[in-house]
């Protein structure tokens, strides 16, 4: 027998807040089936996103969840009908783990984002940027120039999607003056694009002052997801992974880290004027 794919990132989301919805009304899997009329696997399948769920099944899903949210409503149905949607990203899908196309799916979903940054995170690099720091992994990461090309294609294409929603990010000191990505002259050109991109409406960029500690971001950075449906997620990056924490208690960490990391960064203010020293001084 063929092993079963794994769920992709809309039939998780979808999955996760048909469970979440059901334990909010405090019902089993066992008796949403009975009251139904429907066998408990479709219910158990449906909720780990191993199947894809049909719309008369889902709305009489929200009904016996007592959803009167119309809104609400609404995403998770576009949700289920965009469950066999290729993203953006298909025509490269040659060069991308299934993990990375999860996590770029999740993060085009979010409807607000919270990370804590020991490097320029991707969404705000520059192509040369970009291209400095992925070269450390040729022959490595990227087995190939074409793949690494691929790369950086995909990160920058990321930046011409990612403007809808809140973005907040606590940015090192350290990655501004410490992490030397390329000659001087792509540092202080990141530098000056930071502080361009802070004047962005949706994005709030502070910068973490070295002296100012010690903090939870020592263990390393995170990435909060908050999602139209409610549900929320936790990202963790590796060289090779994305590792996710949905339970509760993970959660309410990562945000309370995220609040005490933001509390010791420099005002948005200050942190302008930091980017604007450290583009002159690079």
């Amino acid at each position: 027998m063929a092993p079963t794919p794994p769920p992709t990132f809309r039939k998780r989301r979808l999955g996760q807040a048909l469970r979440r919805l059901r334990e909010q009304r405090g019902l089993t899997q066992q008796q949403v089936a009975d009251a139904l009329g429907i066998q408990i696997d479709r219910i158990s399948r449906a909720e780990l996103g191993r199947t894809k769920i049909d719309i008369p099944l889902l709305r009489a899903l929200l009904t016996e969840y007592d959803v009167a949210d119309q809104g609400l409503r609404q995403t998770l149905e576009d949700m289920a009908r965009n469950i066999g949607k290729r993203g953006w990203w298909h025509s490269y899908n040659s060069f991308l783990t299934l993990n990375f196309q999860d996590f770029l799916g999740l993060e085009g979903e979010a409807e607000r984002t919270r990370t804590y940054q020991t490097l320029v995170p991707g969404r705000l690099q520059l192509e040369d940027y970009t291209r400095c720091l992925l070269e450390a992994g040729l022959g490595i990461v990227h087995p190939t120039r074409e793949q690494l090309d691929s790369r950086v294609a995909v990160r920058l294409e990321r930046q011409n999607r990612l403007h809808a929603h809140p973005y907040e990010v606590v940015l090192s000191e350290s990655a501004v003056l410490d992490n030397h990505i390329g000659d001087p002259e792509v540092m202080r050109r990141q530098s000056a694009h930071l502080r361009e991109q802070a004047d962005r409406k949706e994005i709030e960029l502070r910068i973490l002052p070295r002296n100012r500690g010690p903090h939870l971001g020592l263990d390393g950075p995170f990435t909060l997801f908050d999602f139209p449906d409610g549900g929320r997620l936790v990202a963790l990056e590796a060289l090779l992974n994305s590792f996710y924490l949905e339970d509760e208690y993970s959660l309410a960490t990562y945000a309370s880290a995220f609040d005490q990391i933001r509390g010791l960064a420099l005002d948005i203010d200050e942190s302008k004027a930091f980017l604007e020293r450290a583009a002159h001084a690079a």
